[in-house]
């Protein structure tokens, strides 16, 4: 695997504290400019809370071609009409509610048409910031997103499996996640599209000029003092019950929380009934303090016959329908968040064969580079073929520029992807911890091919000393300018910058085959050339491998600390 003889050389002793302190700064200096990353990227995104684009017409037509304007946005939902002005459905998309589900590099945004009970009718991938290699192989499968059809908001039995695109795995699978939690969310309410606002804060609280808002989803938000500690809860009824008529139709209640869950008020903050009954209903402070300094549990067990509630005078059907509706507000509220206990515990690990597989081939790979059998000749054929073979072309699970950069700036997907999660935090972690760069030689599916490839083609092609310091450069530029891009948000395909992708052959672009298959022409004449002279991955490792040169200062440190120098004081000063 590696091109160095099997037989190492005895390690020159040094200050062990000194190479040790000098990886670990090496490390931190790594791990810092992965943060700067993560947030130079919230910062050109501007929030990943509030990325939102504008739903394009066109993209509509293309799946409702009667459909000819665009209404208003409620509760995240924008109505669809035709020439008539006839309702159609509703629009809606992913982002910026599923903005931190990532897939292979980056979330994907997918616009939905609902019917009038929030069903899907079509789904449409419109855009995304993984590789385009995998979008493609998405935008392909035509029968990808009909599985959707039928998925209904706000509830998820009708959510069914998924079968992911061949070759776009990891990106299809985190579509169908973003789709699951975007419809996971409670229905909007038609009938009260309005979100809770500053100005809601008046009907339940004292001073309400000194606290402040933090919206946690359609029902509820954070109350906060002036210096940013939690004080409670503000909720409103609409999204919970809109359907329990008084006078002349539903009301909306809004409720302030203590820390505890106790209710301290209630008001009325928006109802179809006439005026003069509202007024009627606001003035009457005997009628809220029944419900005031209860819990929900004591809420939505409320007999109202029983606690003798009576209609306020001249506002009779308006008030009962308002307790009506504190009850039943009472049990939806207790409803969901016992559903999102339940949909926590749910959550999981999407493991399957190939994570098992790929977790079989780290233990294979640590195990022979950090054991005698790496210098058994069959050891080394043997297991140079599996990793061609399964861990190459049939898990995809390489590491690469693209993944590295893209799970920097927008998040891990462990989740969807444990077993490149695992390969990734083993390769980073085991040059520092083992000194040596066990991925490069035991473990890459390129680096094997290579391997096997050493020597084949007998020519007289030689690479000067000098030449080959100087292509040894080539791998550094290479991260330093992938590092920069990102850094400035470019949004350039890095796996076309390498031949990984190749391996996954069927969804491969152009560049990474052709890559691929150059490098291996060129390293059955010049061992390892791929390795040597260009992998920035694989300078990465290096990079952060401890040895007995750790504790020199070199270029490449001071470049390393040049750019994250860069890249904070360029977000400090931004």
């Amino acid at each position: 695997m590696s091109a160095l003889p099997i037989i190492e050389a005895p390690t020159p002793r040094t200050s062990g504290w000194k190479t040790g302190t000098a990886t670990l700064l090496r490390c931190a200096v790594v791990l810092s400019i992965a943060v700067a990353v993560r947030l130079h990227h919230e910062r050109h995104t501007g929030s990943v809370a509030e990325i939102s684009a504008p739903i394009n017409i066109a993209d509509v037509k293309l799946m409702r071609p009667a459909a000819e304007k665009i209404g208003p946005s409620s509760g995240g939902l924008q109505p669809i009409y035709n020439g008539r002005d006839e309702l159609l459905g509703y629009a809606t998309t992913t982002l910026p509610v599923a903005a931190k589900v990532v897939g292979y590099r980056g979330p994907s945004n997918v616009l939905l048409i609902l019917d009038e009970q929030s069903s899907v009718m079509a789904a449409k991938l419109i855009s995304s910031d993984d590789t385009p290699e995998h979008v493609t192989a998405i935008d392909r499968d035509t029968d990808f997103f009909k599985q959707f059809e039928g998925w209904t908001q706000g509830q998820p039995e009708t959510f069914g499996p998924v079968d992911a695109t061949t070759g776009a795995t990891l990106t299809s699978l985190a579509i169908a996640e973003g789709l699951a939690v975007r419809l996971g969310s409670e229905k909007p309410s038609l009938r009260f599209p309005d979100e809770l606002q500053t100005a809601d804060l008046q009907l339940v609280f004292d001073n309400p000029e000194k606290l402040q808002l933090r919206a946690i989803d359609i029902v509820e938000a954070d109350v906060l003092s002036e210096v940013g500690t939690v004080i409670g809860k503000l909720v409103r009824t609409g999204p919970l019950v809109d359907s329990i008529a008084g006078y002349q139709g539903p009301s909306e209640l809004v409720a302030s929380l203590s820390t505890d869950g106790t209710v301290l008020k209630i008001a009325l903050r928006r109802t179809y009934d006439n005026q003069p009954y509202t007024d009627y209903l606001n003035d009457e402070p005997y009628f809220w303090k029944v419900f005031h300094q209860k819990t929900i549990g004591e809420l939505q067990q409320l007999d109202l016959q029983e606690e003798r509630i009576e209609g306020v005078s001249g506002a009779t059907m308006t008030s009962l329908a308002v307790a009506e509706t504190i009850v039943a507000a009472a049990r939806s509220y207790a409803a969901r968040k016992t559903q999102a206990g339940d949909q926590i515990r749910r959550s999981y690990v999407r493991w399957t064969s190939h994570d098992v597989g790929t977790t079989l081939v780290l233990c294979g790979g640590v195990l022979i580079g950090l054991t005698r059998l790496r210098g058994r000749r069959w050891v080394r054929i043997l297991w140079n073929i599996i990793l061609i073979a399964y861990f190459g072309l049939v898990t995809g699970n390489l590491i690469s520029l693209a993944v590295v950069a893209g799970w920097a700036a927008q998040g891990i997907g462990w989740r969807l992807a444990p077993g490149l999660a695992l390969v990734i935090l083993l390769s980073l972690l085991l040059p520092p911890i083992t000194r040596r760069n066990l991925y490069c030689s035991h473990l890459c599916p390129h680096g094997a091919a290579q391997q096997l490839l050493r020597n084949r083609w007998k020519t007289n092609w030689k690479i000067s000393p000098a030449m080959s310091r100087r292509l040894k450069w080539l791998p550094g530029i290479i991260l330093v300018v992938a590092t920069v891009a990102t850094l400035l948000g470019r949004t350039w395909n890095l796996a076309a910058w390498e031949p990984f992708n190749a391996y996954v052959w069927y969804v491969a672009g152009a560049s990474s085959l052709t890559l691929a298959v150059a490098s291996l022409l060129v390293s059955a004449a010049v061992p390892m050339a791929y390795c040597r002279y260009m992998c920035a991955t694989g300078r990465l490792l290096d990079f952060l491998r401890r040895s007995a040169a750790s504790a020199r200062f070199s270029l490449a440190d001071g470049i390393t600390v040049a750019v994250a120098a860069a890249a904070w004081a360029t977000w400090l000063r931004s």
